[in-house]
């Protein structure tokens, strides 16, 4: 007797972004951080990770940030990933990258790690 396979399909647009963040206003402050959402970052992106940069992240680890916006890619970059506190937050230019992309709070963004 074959067995029934249950298939779900969809012709919904590919979502890349397997970590989703609404920026508040803290987000935007001056010289601030984002905070990245914990159990999300530390199920999808740590282990993507290479091992010495998790190693690292204590003190800071420089990334490359490239931006997609509705469709069109713009400008790259590099901001500090840190763990502080049991927090994982990107900082070092992250209040620039914000304010040239024009962020408010509510807005959304979506991580991926892209090895």
């Amino acid at each position: 007797m074959a067995q029934e396979l249950d298939l779900e399909l969809g012709l919904a647009p590919h979502e890349p972004w397997i970590v989703k963040k609404k920026i508040t206003e803290t987000d935007l402050r001056y010289g601030g951080s984002v905070i990245l959402p914990k159990q999300e970052f530390e199920t999808f992106i740590i282990p993507q990770m290479e091992r010495g940069l998790v190693e690292n992240l204590g003190n800071g680890v420089e990334v490359k940030v490239h931006i997609v916006e509705e469709g069109h890619e713009s400008n790259d970059y590099t901001l500090t990933l840190v763990k502080c506190n049991g927090s994982y937050m990107l900082s070092g230019g992250w209040h620039n990258m914000a304010k040239a992309n024009g962020y408010k709070p509510n807005d959304e963004i979506g991580l991926m790690w892209d090895k």
